[in-house]
């Protein structure tokens, strides 16, 4: 009977903690405090029952008394979850409604994007994928979680987990005044002026890439690799004025492992970002440590320069800092948080993308050839011997621009976003109410590859982007760079080096599958690291004459 009692009276407890504590806020990134509270907890309450009671009855009593508490707790939270919970009434897995381990228990095989894209198939377009999540099928949802003039912030999401020593970076920025202000100093460093600059090195990088090529003579070439290495190539000219020589080496850098690493842990978490915190609490895992050294030292390297030596990133960002009032950059941690920021979107984002483009194009020779027609008459329109990014416009080359349209259509590099964290009064979507402090997510590979905005919507298509608008049902479905304050700063640079790649490739290379490569992999063994990570493919390059 004492026993009983005993367990009853620490159930209760159990179920008292999560309505008195746990059922009010988000509790994700105080779990470092939450750790260490029940550590210490327990080992007070088996000494103190080892000193009252000796070592059988003490561990009984003790193990009776946790055991009674946590099981109180859970069954708590399991019934409310279910039962009571504002979004009991939205569908989805039922272990997804009950516990967050479902995230990271569907994207242990990093095929979350896939895993999206069939919850949306079974249980209809609005889906609870956690206990206090939502993911959304709806360009409705896009524009009023994402658009100019939102109310959802980034506050209480898994962006609260992503800081250098305490400082958010631009993508992370959960502060609205902070994110502005640093905004415009980025929107700076991609002036029209500064893109005169960067053309210059993306042209540079795309002479190393066609002399990579040359070297080989014909043999197969590993593509996903060396679209890869050459946005990477390209992030160090743009982002810092550092040659990396990596195309050269035809191995990947140290750095991309260590980022490649970082995002991927991310991933593996799905949604649930309180492990983070606890990492983090630490000193987090080795490899993001070693990653964020790296990024460091390239701010330390191009520090040592005038601010205004080189026509650079972090020329505007050092700029600022500099100043006597900095508008944006007033802590010199903040330079090193965005740095990071720079390597991430400069390199994976523009490498997946290209990986694909190179894909399409090397399976079909009508449409290499087709485009091949279009630039003929640019080449060395602007500059005698070369392509411009001008004369590579959507006015002048609109097949070019299709291909990489309908690219990151199909295989967008961000697959879902960041979530958005819904205001206290709530959001209706598509004339379905979303209740307020809800984490919602509007999935760009879903959404992009869906029946409901784009006719025969899983075919590579670039003519629905020229002569086939027929085959674009809501065009606001296309939303690669996300959209709102928060959308990708560096659009325009992606598109630059995109657009001068694939023009630079395919005027002086034809290509096709490697003897024996069937493409399959690319998509087979792709992975969604954060990042969309392809899966191999090799390809054979023959010089034109």
């Amino acid at each position: 009977m004492r026993y009983e009692l005993l367990g009853v009276a620490s159930a209760s407890a159990g179920v008292l903690s999560h309505l008195l504590y746990f059922i009010h806020g988000h509790k994700a990134m105080q779990a470092p405090r939450t750790f260490v509270f029940y550590l210490m907890a327990e080992c007070l309450l088996f000494v103190r029952c080892f000193y009252l009671q000796g070592a059988f009855q003490g561990t009984l009593s003790a193990t009776t008394i946790s055991l009674s508490y946590f099981l109180g707790l859970f069954t708590s939270i399991a019934v409310y979850r279910l039962f009571f919970h504002r979004l009991r009434r939205f569908p989805g897995p039922l272990a997804a409604k009950l516990t967050k381990f479902y995230g990271p228990y569907k994207a242990r095989g990093g095929k979350s994007h896939i895993h999206f894209v069939e919850l949306f198939e079974k249980y209809g377009d609005v889906v609870r994928t956690a206990p206090n999540e939502l993911i959304v099928l709806s360009t409705d949802a896009q524009q009023k979680v994402f658009g100019v003039g939102t109310r959802c912030s980034k506050e209480n999401t898994s962006y609260e987990s992503v800081a250098y020593k305490g400082f958010q970076n631009l993508e992370a920025a959960t502060n609205r005044e902070e994110h502005r202000k640093r905004r415009q100093i980025w929107d700076k460093a991609f002036s029209t002026k500064a893109l005169e600059s960067y053309e210059t090195y993306a042209r540079e990088t795309v002479y190393e890439w066609l002399g990579k090529l040359a070297s080989l003579q014909g043999q197969p070439v590993n593509t996903s690799l060396y679209s890869l290495l050459i946005p990477f190539e390209n992030m160090g000219r743009m982002g810092f004025s550092i040659n990396f020589g990596s195309i050269q080496k035809g191995k990947e850098d140290i750095m991309l492992h260590y980022l490649e690493e970082t995002l991927g842990m991310i991933a593996k978490l799905g949604t649930m970002w309180w492990p983070i915190a606890l990492i983090n609490a630490i000193g987090g895992s080795g490899d993001h440590i070693e990653f964020e050294k790296l990024a460091c030292r390239m701010v330390d390297q191009r520090e040592k320069q005038a601010d205004d030596e080189n026509e650079d990133i972090m020329k505007y960002i050092l700029q600022d800092h500099h100043s006597k009032v900095p508008k944006g950059f007033h802590h010199h941690d903040l330079l090193y948080a965005d740095a990071q920021v720079i390597m991430v979107a400069g390199t994976d984002t523009i490498g997946a993308t290209l990986s694909f483009a190179f894909y399409h194009l090397a399976r079909d020779p009508a449409l290499r050839q087709k485009l091949l027609t279009e630039l003929e008459p640019l080449y060395g329109r602007t500059l005698t011997g070369e392509f411009s990014n001008h004369d590579l416009s959507d006015a002048d080359a609109p097949y070019l621009n299709a291909i990489i349209n309908e690219t990151m259509r199909l295989d967008n590099p961000t697959c879902s976003n960041g979530g958005r964290l819904t205001p206290p009064e709530g959001l209706e979507v598509d004339g379905i109410f979303i209740p307020g402090e809800v984490v919602v997510y509007t999935p760009t590979h879903a959404i992009q590859r869906s029946a409901k905005y784009f006719k025969d919507p899983n075919s590579f298509i670039p003519e629905r982007w020229t002569t086939r608008p027929d085959l674009i049902i809501d065009k606001r479905a296309y939303l690669p760079f996300s959209c709102g304050s928060h959308s990708c700063v560096g659009k325009k640079v992606a598109i630059l080096v995109l657009r001068m790649i694939l023009a630079y490739t395919v005027w002086y290379y034809d290509f096709e599958f490697a003897p024996g490569e069937d493409g399959l992999a690319i998509h087979r063994d792709a992975i969604d690291a954060s990042i969309l990570k392809p899966g191999k493919l090799e390809c054979v390059f023959s010089q034109r004459t």
